[in-house]
Order: structure tokens, then C-alpha cells, then sequence
């Protein structure tokens, strides 16, 4: 089976790959095939992949540059697949302050920066209420986003070797609510489970009453994790 990459991708993520799998074009067993796609940016089979560096979606979701917002993307993608799936990758936001009649200061910056990791977790927090069905997965690097792509492919080619091979891979539904927590910078999936599971729900994490200390029952949460957590409040809509 065929990886078909959007020729657009970056010229260094498709070299990794040209890497690990092979350049179709050049060589008769290469698995990945650059080409011009109509929506997505990786094609397996019947899943259809957008894929965002994380700075890439910020300006996506701001429509900076663009003639459409990542909404659009994602409605394409949706009627196009089967299984369609969202991928950001990358945590060093780079913020660009440009505009200004006077020297940019290193609190633009602090500004721009905050706001696009405000941005970017407002997002990340209502997809799965925007986007039914499609997946969210987010990787720290490109090279994890690599390997990803490479063990989809893998695992698609014996999902496809006979009738009697059950489907070896599942990008799974995360809830909305353990997506809004584990988004939080050093907070996990299980760790947002956890706190979950004792506290009810994420409107009861974040009422009023709820302290620090109610969040470091957690094991591994502690005083700024908590502190990260409480801070989603004047920004979640109960």
C-alpha cells in the first residue's frame, strides 16, 4: 500500500519518510508517493490526515495567509474519508509581532505568545464538539509524527494481507473533557482521567471551590500543574 504525501508537506518531514519507506518515483518497492491531493495531507488507505505544526495551527485557526480557515480543511476532510484524523506536531510556538510604529519589545512577544497558546487550547478543547468524528491525535516532534505515519502504514499493510487479519490499529476517540485537561502542559491523559473520576467533571474542576490542593490528590500533579489547570477558568463556557 501506497503513503500518498500532499506535495506541499515539508520537504524535510518527506525526506524522513523517503528514509524509512522509500521514494515511489525512484525506487520500484518505495511505499511513498508525493503528489498533488484535493484534501489531506497524508493518505493510507481510507484514512485521510490534516497535519499541523503547531504554529501552522494557530495561523490556520486564525486564517493568517490564507484563503480559508482550518475549519474549512477539516469539513473537506470529513466528506473525502472514511476515517478522517487531525495531526498537530510540535511545541515551540514562535511568535511573530509585526506592525508596530515603534521597536517590538519582549513584551509584544509575551503577549503574541500567550495569546497563541490561549488560541491553540481554546481549539483543542472544543474539537470533539465541532468535529464529530474526526480523530485528534498531537505529537511533541516531527520525528514522533514520522514515526506515527511509518507505524500507520505498517499496520495498514497486514490490516490489508487477508480476511482473517482484524484491524491491528485504532486512532481512538479522546473525551473532550480529558482532551481539555491533558492539553494543559505536563498534565496526562491518565492524570486528567484521574481527576475526572474523583471530581465528577470538568465544570466541577473548575468552580470556584475547587483549590490546588483538591487537584494534587493526583499523583504527579503538583502545586504549578495545578495552578495551569485552575487558570482554564476564565476561559471554559460551563
Amino acid at each position: 500500500m501506497v503513503l500518498y504525501v500532499h506535495d506541499r508537506e515539508n520537504d524535510v518531514l518527506i525526506h524522513k519518510l523517503f528514509a524509512r519507506l522509500g521514494d515511489r518515483d525512484n525506487e520500484p518497492l518505495g511505499e511513498i508517493q508525493v503528489k498533488r491531493l484535493q484534501s489531506a495531507d497524508y493518505v493510507i488507505g481510507n484514512v485521510g490526515i490534516e497535519a499541523k505544526e503547531i504554529n501552522d495551527l494557530y495561523h490556520s485557526i486564525m486564517g493568517h495567509g490564507r484563503s480559508r480557515t482550518i475549519v474549512g480543511q477539516l469539513q473537506d476532510l470529513k466528506e473525502s474519508f472514511d476515517r478522517p484524523a487531525l495531526v498537530v506536531y510540535g511545541n515551540n510556538l514562535k511568535p511573530y509581532v509585526a506592525g508596530k510604529r515603534r521597536p517590538v519589545t519582549r513584551r509584544d512577544y509575551a503577549i503574541e505568545l500567550q495569546r497563541m497558546k490561549q488560541t491553540n487550547l481554546n481549539f483543542k478543547m472544543t474539537f470533539h464538539l465541532r468535529f464529530p468524528g474526526i480523530d485528534f491525535m498531537q505529537f511533541d516532534d516531527m520525528n514522533q509524527f514520522v514515526e506515527y505515519l511509518v507505524t500507520m502504514h505498517t499496520q495498514k499493510e497486514v490490516t490489508n494481507a487477508g480476511p482473517s487479519i482484524h484491524k491491528a490499529v485504532k486512532i481512538q476517540n479522546v473525551h473532550p473533557q480529558v482532551l481539555a485537561l491533558s492539553a494543559v502542559t505536563g498534565v496526562t491523559e491518565e492524570q486528567a482521567h484521574d481527576m475526572l473520576s474523583r471530581l465528577g467533571s470538568l465544570r466541577n474542576i473548575l468552580r470556584l471551590r475547587t483549590r490546588q490542593k483538591d487537584l494534587m490528590e493526583t499523583n504527579g500533579i503538583g502545586r504549578l500543574r495545578a495552578k495551569r489547570i485552575l487558570s482554564l477558568r476564565e476561559n471554559y463556557e460551563s
